[in-house]
């Protein structure tokens, strides 16, 4: 019984290090076994094989805590909102549909599969040992998206690679040869620079820990981060580079608020004429070619009347209109990147959040930011390092969703969903020295 146990673990870990690399691997091994279709779909098939497995086991085991049933009756109505609006819009293009529910369920999935096993064998989930899985495969990431930045722009052609295949082999802003980004093996620039946040804080939370540590560590450490910040600059990914902002913030000031706060009061004038200056360069530099491209995305190959920003307010006007139109929603697979398959057309609504008010209406999306709002509450009773690198990535995610469809991409979901879930099924650390840093942090603000 106790190897069967450990079976969601091993499922787990297997998620994580999987799934950056399953765009990459479908790909190329596709060119050589056929099948491309199979090797996409494969990762849901285990992952949802892998959730009722792991559920049946937790309540199999008895003792189920009062939350997991919570957590289970709000994806079960989650899970028949879905298939009740598939029946209601009955003539929904059937593949959207089907990517759309998965997409939009497999959230849910990631999370109970986290907390599930959490539950059954949490000795095995300790946070130093998380953290070496995590930094072991982002740092692989990483290194091939550094590398990919100086190899040819049509290098990842030879391993299947292509717009027929639905995998673009390269990206540069505004389609501009001269602004190349990378993506390593993740979909696309915007997903490499959203996977990365995580490894990012807990990279940024083992520094700030650093000083009980060997100087080989600390070096090491600094290297990884170096690495990792490197890769996210090189995605030119302005709703990564904010949400790294956020996520950093969020860390530090949890960490040193007290220590802001008196700074704040003693050095606030300076503070103002460095924004100042800051303001009045990036006022001088607003016509050079290279800056601009940079920052606003809109290069001299711009062709049509509007660019990426315009855009997003269009696109996400348009999910508006549909929610106030259709409150109850127009079925799953009708939003997002999901409904792309259809040849009719779909709606990128450039917003998360608009996508599932748009798919399964005002309830469903009630529904979803319900359990966002508890998976926090429950997160910060927690009070150390998972509160730390949790907390500080939802609200860096919370941004990037906004402007993305991000939750829909598998590599960034189950890193932090899983994780969410493990969290939450795991005690609060309680260190022997005292209270933990974020208990501090709170104390001192």
């Amino acid at each position: 019984m106790q190897i069967v146990k450990r079976i969601p673990y091993w499922g787990a870990v297997v998620l994580l290090a999987y799934m950056p690399f399953h765009i990459f691997f479908s790909q190329s091994v596709s060119t050589i076994t056929g099948g491309l279709e199979a090797w996409k779909v494969a990762k849901d098939i285990f992952t949802a094989v892998l959730a009722m497995f792991t559920i049946c086991l937790v309540i199999f085991n008895r003792g189920v805590p009062k939350w997991f049933w919570a957590l289970l009756g709000v994806s079960g109505a989650y899970f028949l909102l879905h298939v009740l609006l598939w029946m209601i819009h009955p003539h929904l293009f059937h593949t959207s549909a089907e990517v759309g529910f998965i997409y939009n369920m497999r959230l849910i999935c990631y999370v109970l599969i986290g907390a599930g096993a959490a539950l059954l064998y949490p000795r095995m989930f300790a946070f130093r040992s998380i953290f070496k899985v995590i930094i072991a495969v982002s740092s692989v990431v990483a290194i091939l998206a550094v590398i990919q930045y100086f190899l040819p722009k049509d290098i990842l052609t030879h391993f299947g690679y292509s717009l027929a295949r639905a995998a673009r082999p390269s990206f540069f802003i505004d389609d501009n040869p001269a602004f190349p980004r990378v993506m390593s093996t993740l979909r696309d620039p915007n997903s490499l620079g959203a996977y990365l946040l995580v490894p990012i804080a807990l990279l940024t939370h083992a520094l700030l820990q650093a000083k009980k540590s060997s100087g080989r560590r600390r070096v090491w450490l600094a290297g990884l981060m170096v690495l990792h910040v490197t890769a996210l600059y090189m995605t030119f990914s302005r709703s990564a580079w904010l949400g790294a902002v956020v996520m950093t913030g969020a860390i530090i000031w949890w960490r040193f608020s007290s220590y802001f706060v008196r700074v704040i009061r003693q050095w606030w004038l300076a503070g103002v004429v460095v924004l100042l200056l800051l303001a009045g360069g990036l006022f001088a530099l607003r016509h050079n070619t290279q800056l601009d491209g940079i920052v606003s995305h809109s290069t001299a190959t711009q062709v049509g009347p509007h660019d990426s920003n315009d855009l997003h307010l269009i696109y996400i006007k348009k999910g508006l209109s549909g929610i106030w139109h259709n409150p109850l929603g127009h079925g799953p697979g009708t939003a997002g990147l999901a409904s792309i398959q259809n040849p009719d057309g779909g709606l990128l609504t450039e917003n998360y959040y608009v996508q599932i008010g748009y798919e399964v209406g005002v309830l469903g999306l009630g529904i979803f930011v319900g359990l966002l709002v508890w998976l926090y509450i429950r997160l910060w009773r927690r009070h150390d390092e998972w509160t730390t690198v949790l907390l500080s990535t939802f609200w860096a995610y919370a941004l990037i969703n906004m402007l993305l469809h991000m939750w829909s991409n598998e590599a960034v979901a189950v890193q932090w969903w899983l994780l969410a879930g493990v969290a939450l099924a795991l005690p609060a650390a309680t260190k022997r020295s005292g209270r933990s840093d974020a208990t501090k942090a709170r104390a001192d603000a």
